[in-house]
């Protein structure tokens, strides 16, 4: 079993409160970092222990592996236990073991028609939907698909009491914004990104790097393949090994790359589309933003990637995107409404 922190204790007492009050659908806010699987094996491992069945919800394989082995060392009574993708359970969703709590992981993915399948087949179950970050890119609220919203400790508070480690932002932005277009989705055209870009941004992002983060861990966030790639091709030509990973690269070859990163072999992971929610990579000291967004989810994600706490660090962020242009400092105290954007003033 765990020990649990204070402030993740708290979040269940919230929990098993807003429960009592007759509330059915409820959404928990945690920022990036704090231990939401933690949080949600606790609630499993007591659920289990007296004969419930829980399911566990995600949208990535990856993280299905990680799920599992935090429940197991939490002593969850894996025979009660479905975790799996989203996909999966969407497609089977008539062949499930009806459950008494549903917890959904990265939940600001929550209104997703396969998701909200998932829930809407099982009504009499406590949904309990885990998100760093409840907004969404087109503004949409929650209210139908929660009935309450628990709201964790701040950032701010988190790097005072040490749970988080503090960081230095620089901005040194080499793109220019105004050519940057906005896709149906919402975020900004990957073509246009590509137009934004100043000449040589891969050069001078390695010369930053040296500057300001040499020798550390890094994980760096580019907008597509090719410019992973030719990001990790110019930091090797500087003596530094770095390896680019995407969706395309074999699970195998992968698994290896993220094992040497942890390893220390690797220094700089560069990637697109991957390392965002979710997955654990504890030795994370620098990020480095090539990825412009629209998204505050994504930008928090991304930042705080850097956060974890050790004694005497400071994480460093690299924003060469003008990021926190758009969304203010990661560490800056936010409002949470189940209401969405649109409605807020």
């Amino acid at each position: 079993m765990f020990k649990l922190r204070d402030y993740q204790l708290e979040s269940i007492n919230n929990i098993y409160d807003s429960v009592k009050k007759g509330h059915h659908s409820i959404i928990v806010q945690s920022p990036p970092r704090t231990g939401k699987t933690v949080i949600m094996s606790e609630i499993a491992r007591r659920a289990t222990k007296k004969g419930n069945r829980v399911m566990f919800v995600v949208h990535r394989k990856e993280i299905v592996d990680q799920v599992i082995k935090t429940f197991k060392a939490n002593e969850v009574d894996m025979n009660l236990a479905q975790i799996g993708m989203v996909q999966t359970f969407t497609r089977r969703v008539d062949k499930l073991s009806e459950p008494t709590i549903i917890f959904v992981d990265e939940a600001h993915h929550v209104l997703a028609r396969s998701y909200r399948r998932i829930l809407e087949t099982f009504p009499d179950a406590l949904k309990l939907l885990f998100t760093a970050t409840p907004v969404r890119l087109n503004g949409e609220g929650f209210e139908d698909v929660a009935d309450d919203l628990i709201i964790g400790k701040p950032i701010s508070w988190l790097i005072d009491n040490q749970f988080l480690a503090p960081v230095d932002y620089y901005a040194p932005v080499a793109l220019d914004t105004s050519k940057l277009k906005t896709k149906r989705t919402g975020d900004y055209d990957e073509q246009s990104i590509k137009d934004a870009f100043k000449p040589k941004i891969y050069g001078r992002t390695v010369d930053q790097y040296l500057k300001l983060a040499k020798g550390k861990q890094a994980i760096a966030y580019t907008y597509n393949v090719e410019s992973a790639e030719r990001l990790a091709k110019q930091f090797c030509q500087q003596g530094i090994l770095a390896k680019a990973v995407s969706g395309t690269t074999p699970k195998v070859e992968r698994d290896q790359i993220i094992k040497d990163y942890r390893a220390g072999k690797v220094r700089i992971v560069t990637n697109a589309e991957l390392f965002t929610e979710g997955l654990d990579l504890p030795n994370v000291d620098c990020v480095i933003m090539l990825r412009p967004t629209k998204s505050l989810s994504l930008y928090l994600q991304f930042a705080m990637r850097s956060m974890n706490p050790r004694a005497g660090k400071t994480a460093i962020i690299i924003d060469q995107v003008g990021n926190v242009q758009r969304f203010g400092l990661p560490t800056q105290d936010r409002y949470w409404s189940l209401e969405g954007t649109k409605k807020q003033k």
